[in-house]
């Protein structure tokens, strides 16, 4: 009986561990798949260099029927993404006014803002070692966390 108390309490550490690292919820979208994936959903995708955030890979998805793009980042290490992840809120700073109703989601391996302005809808999301952002319109708020919920971002 000892015994198996033991295990099940092995077993839950176990699990609960899992779940707070993200390891179950949050998968990276590596550069192929983000491209893959988009692709797939009609959207062009260009390849362009990084010089500002010195990611290893940089995408951006743009669709004629859409107002806004996505744009994706890869870095070496988590490290580097959440460098860039701080440039881009820092960025936001300077026209997003204080009474926007900012949102910031955190957990072992990613972080998130939306921002909301009275005309725009941006959001800043980081899992691992990748990060995305996109700057809409609040008309398009839905189709973005929509969008954003199919690749678990």
């Amino acid at each position: 009986m000892k015994k198996n108390s033991i295990i099940v309490g092995l077993i839950g550490i176990v699990l609960i561990c899992i779940i707070t690292t993200g390891c179950i919820f949050y998968n990276v979208l590596d550069s192929k798949e983000f491209k893959s994936h988009f692709e797939d959903l009609g959207y062009s995708i260009s390849s362009e260099e990084d010089t500002e955030y010195n990611s290893t890979s940089h995408y951006i998805a743009k669709k004629d029927d859409v107002s806004y793009s996505i744009e994706y980042f890869e870095f070496k290490d988590e490290i580097e993404a959440k460098k860039a992840y701080q440039s881009f809120k820092n960025n936001l700073v300077n026209y997003i006014t204080s009474t926007s109703n900012n949102k910031i989601t955190t957990g072992a391996v990613f972080t998130k803002l939306v921002a909301v302005s009275e005309k725009e809808y941006i959001v800043i999301s980081r899992v691992k070692n990748t990060l995305i952002f996109i700057n809409g319109t609040n008309d398009v708020s839905e189709d973005i966390d929509s969008l954003l919920e199919d690749i678990r971002y």
